[in-house]
């Protein structure tokens, strides 16, 4: 009897068939690896350049219907296709993204998974979520995403979409999906240190062109002061070349006197030790006279700051030098002008002052003859002896005014001026200066009118010069208008009180602002040649103003009128 063994090896026999079309897959997927190492196109190619050849040749080696290169944004919140090849049509498009909060699953998988080896995308939970809004729009039934790895940062992802039917992705085609990503990776690796290389070169070309043309001295010291280099501009500043300087220590270009007590041989410790201390974006800034080569003194102005190194200690100073020397000897020659101009002040005003009273003792007796002449008690006068006498009298009282106002004007500007401040009622103030003006105002039909702000009761002042400055202001508003009304309205403000008087008179331009507080200065206009006055009213109702800690302000519009408003501060006795 004979026994007959039989074995089923169809598989065997299937597995024998795949062999072959195995090593041919391997061997073309080595060869596209090979290819892919040696291409210029990763030496010389821009970064687009390299994208493109890789999805084209690993869409031809896989034969996958579409291979794309997926970079995330900026924010993270999606990636963007950069490159997506069509092996169908065999066409390049870019510019869809996909959005990490529209699909959460998708994107988790991509940042914990090696490879992401989906054979249907339909059942897989992992693309799910990206079936209905992308995959079925393409027709993709097998995805295989592999991440881009950069320095330890997900950069993004290499995408094998797999169209019409469903596809088996073997452990080969794995591996060579992650090799394609390694090689990603090491081109985007390389065009960022690439550029970063060239950025580095363009800083450094910048900063040593700005070193060597800047008009400002720059020099570069050691802690010990010693000078490692210095810019063009810093050695015509010293007379050196750069050659005689190197090594040098700067402090003995720094020019010393018996005076001087700075001890220089710890001036740049001190600096290092201060800048130290500080925040390392400070510098310190001193003023010094370097000596020249030819023995001339140059006054600069030093700002030294600290150059750390890559431990974070201080290795260099970084010494800028601007040549200040013109603009000592221009502020030398202003605080001589100045120094003078105030002596030319001081005697003018002192020369005021004393000539105004040598004025006042022969006019007060031209006056008080004048009134005793007025009373006929030395005989009777007839009338143009008595028009006369009324001239003579008017001329000196305004004459007396005017010698009063240049005395006040003197004592001011001198700083004898004081004033004794006391509590005044601003009702009775304000009845006093109207009732003093009012006549006035009658005489030219002008409407004379007031508002006092129930809060404004009390105001800190000094008497008689308040009423000064209210009766100088009150009586030029009256001077300049021809019709209409003059106001005085009073408020009280949080931090002092304020005193308007408005009038409808002539008016004043803006560009004649400037000129209205100067003592003796009379506008340029022919609305106010006719009136008479030689502008010391103003003038010294601002200083007496500011004397009380206040300022008196104008606005004014030609022909429609001009408000002048006293400012008083809060005071206390």
């Amino acid at each position: 009897m004979q026994v007959l063994v039989v074995k089923d090896i169809t598989k065997y026999q299937q597995s024998q068939e795949v062999l072959p079309i195995l090593d041919n897959a391997r061997r073309q997927q080595s060869r596209t690896l090979l290819n892919l190492a040696t291409s210029k196109t990763f030496q010389t190619g821009t970064l687009n350049a390299v994208f493109q050849e890789i999805t084209e040749a690993v869409a031809q080696t896989l034969l996958v219907s579409r291979v794309s290169v997926w970079l995330y944004n900026e924010a993270r919140s999606g990636i963007e296709c950069i490159d997506l090849y069509n092996l169908n049509t065999d066409e390049h498009t870019f510019g869809q993204s996909l959005s990490a909060m529209n699909y959460p699953k998708y994107f988790q998988a991509l940042a914990e998974e090696r490879c992401i080896a989906v054979n249907d995308v339909i059942h897989d939970k992992r693309t799910q979520e990206l079936f209905a809004t992308y995959l079925s729009l393409f027709n993709v039934m097998s995805l295989l995403s592999t991440p881009i790895w950069v320095e330890g940062r997900l950069l993004g992802i290499l995408c094998y979409e797999h169209c019409a039917e469903v596809r088996d992705w073997n452990v080969d085609e794995e591996y060579f999906a992650g090799a394609i990503a390694d090689f990603l990776s090491l081109a985007i690796e390389a065009r960022e240190r690439h550029a970063a290389q060239e950025a580095l070169q363009k800083s450094e070309a910048q900063c040593r062109a700005i070193f060597e043309r800047s008009s400002v001295g720059i020099g570069l010291i050691d802690i010990k002061a010693q000078i490692v280099d210095v810019n063009p501009a810093l050695c015509q500043m010293l007379g050196y070349s750069r050659e005689e300087l190197f090594g040098k220590c700067l402090i003995d270009y720094i020019f010393q006197t018996k005076e001087d007590l700075d001890n220089y041989q710890k001036l740049f410790v001190d600096i290092c030790t201060d800048i130290q201390q500080l925040d390392k974006t400070k510098y310190v800034e001193v003023e010094r006279r370097l000596i020249h080569k030819n023995g001339n003194l140059v006054w600069v102005r030093l700002s030294v700051s600290v150059m750390p190194g890559f431990d974070g200690e201080t290795e260099l100073l970084l010494v800028i030098v601007k040549d200040i020397t013109e603009c000592k000897q221009t502020e030398l020659q202003l605080r001589t002008s100045q120094a003078a101009a105030e002596a030319g002040s001081r005697a003018k005003s002192e020369f005021l002052s004393t000539m105004s009273h040598e004025l006042r003792t022969p006019l007060n007796a031209i006056m008080g003859l004048s009134q005793l002449l007025q009373q006929e008690i030395a005989g009777s006068l007839n009338e143009k002896q008595k028009e006369y006498i009324s001239c003579i009298y008017g001329s000196g009282e305004h004459l007396l005014s005017l010698i009063n106002d240049i005395l006040d004007l003197s004592k001011v500007e001198v700083g004898k001026e004081e004033i004794c401040l006391m509590p005044i009622v601003v009702a009775d103030l304000c009845n006093y200066v109207l009732s003093s003006v009012r006549d006035l105002a009658i005489e030219k039909q002008l409407i004379l009118t007031s508002e006092i702000d129930t809060s404004a009761d009390i105001c800190i002042a000094d008497e008689r010069r308040i009423k000064q400055m209210l009766l100088n202001l009150l009586t030029n508003a009256i001077k300049f208008t021809s019709t209409g009304e003059v106001s005085l309205t009073v408020k009280k403000v949080p931090k002092g009180m304020i005193f308007t008087i408005s009038d409808t008179g002539i008016g004043i331009e803006a560009s004649q602002f400037q000129f209205l507080f100067e003592p003796f200065k009379q506008l340029d206009s022919k609305l106010n040649r006719q009136y008479e006055g030689t502008g010391l009213g103003l003038a010294l109702t601002r200083k007496l103003a500011r004397l009380h800690g206040g300022d008196v302000t104008v606005t004014s519009t030609v022909g429609v009128g001009s408000q002048f408003t006293l400012f008083l501060p809060d005071q206390e006795i």
